[in-house]
């Protein structure tokens, strides 16, 4: 959807933005000021809506949106998927129990199961939820006999059958919540995707290089484009908004975790460059055509503050730091004006 003002009105909301100009402006608000403080960067977002606090909050995405939802539990927000997850003793780690935010102790449920990485996958998920769609052995693999792989969930190991189709429900169950949002929180990962050959689904997550090289006839890489991303998250809108609260309202934003390792013949700097920026360009158009989307920058918050800062020593996860500073920006932006509201 383009964008298009006479000179007039361009001119009016040029000088009228004081966050207009990177090396022009007053002192302080200018991109170069905010870029060299050393600090995490700021910010000048305008919400296009704000959130009642009593509204419930379903998010969904990749492992930065497990640590969001931490510091919205802390802020005491009606968070759904608050005590949703699987076993942390069924994950191959702790670090992928804890999803980088929604960890548990043995025997507690972490929310780590939940990571969604690709458009793809999201979709394939809310449609057995909402449409109830049905697939054979719900679309879990047995690599081995007895042993069986969940390729829609993240970070658990080869679990029994038993196990494994338990942990199918719970995961369900928690996605089902979504029936009783009100605010959709939609953190948007990766283009890179793996699909199952005999199912047809887009995998969560691949089961390892050393299974891919063994099936290699049922596993196929896909990395999607601007149109067909496009494509599944209109389709997620749609279905969303239909079978859920009618008046949905939906923050986006792009996970600023880049990609551990790409399968395609590429730098990894480039591949992950190349595979946000489509999602970047999907969220912006989302973001033009919907007045009941909005895009929250958090991507361009993180990688525009010092790295040092920013990103835990693996380079790859987002600090603990870095996501309270985004989540106040996000606070003050949606929030602060609805709880002054009540308090008066």
């Amino acid at each position: 959807m383009r964008i298009e003002y006479d000179a007039g009105t361009a001119l009016a909301l040029m000088r009228a933005n004081p966050a207009r100009g990177l090396t022009s402006g007053k002192p302080g608000q200018m991109a170069k000021d905010r870029l060299t403080t050393g600090a995490f960067l700021s910010i000048d977002h305008k919400p296009k809506f704000a959130i009642d606090p009593s509204w419930p909050i379903f998010t969904m995405g990749s492992c930065f949106a497990r640590g969001v939802e931490n510091v919205l539990i802390s802020r005491g927000l009606p968070l759904l998927l608050d005590g949703h997850g699987a076993p942390a003793e069924h994950f191959e780690s702790w670090s992928a129990a804890s999803g980088r935010g929604g960890g548990a102790a043995a025997g507690e449920l972490s929310r780590g199961a939940l990571n969604k990485y690709s458009v793809r996958s999201m979709a394939h998920e809310l449609k057995r939820v909402l449409l109830g769609e049905t697939y054979p052995d719900e679309g879990m693999i047995e690599l081995s006999p007895g042993q069986w792989f969940d390729p829609h969930a993240s970070g658990l190991r080869l679990l029994d059958r038993e196990t494994a189709f338990a942990n199918r429900k719970r995961l369900w169950a928690a996605t089902a919540r979504i029936r009783e949002a009100r605010i959709c929180f939609l953190t948007l990962g990766l283009t890179e995707t793996w699909l199952d050959s005999q199912t047809g689904l887009a995998m969560n997550a691949h089961p390892g290089p050393a299974w891919l090289a063994r099936m290699p006839e049922r596993f196929r890489f896909v990395d999607y484009g601007y149109d067909a991303t496009l494509s599944d998250m209109l389709e997620i809108v749609e279905l969303v908004r239909t079978h859920c609260h009618p008046e949905m309202r939906f923050i986006v934003t792009v996970s600023p975790v880049p990609l551990g390792a790409t399968f395609k013949d590429a730098d990894v700097i480039v591949a992950n460059s190349a595979s946000k920026s489509v999602l970047r360009a999907v969220a912006e158009e989302l973001f033009r055509r919907f007045d009941f989307v909005d895009y929250f920058p958090s991507y361009e918050l993180v990688l525009n503050s010092p790295r040092g800062l920013a990103f835990e020593e693996d380079q790859l996860h987002v600090a603990r730091d870095m996501v309270a500073a985004v989540m106040s920006r996000f606070e003050a932006a949606y929030l602060q004006g609805a709880r002054q509201s009540q308090a008066a």
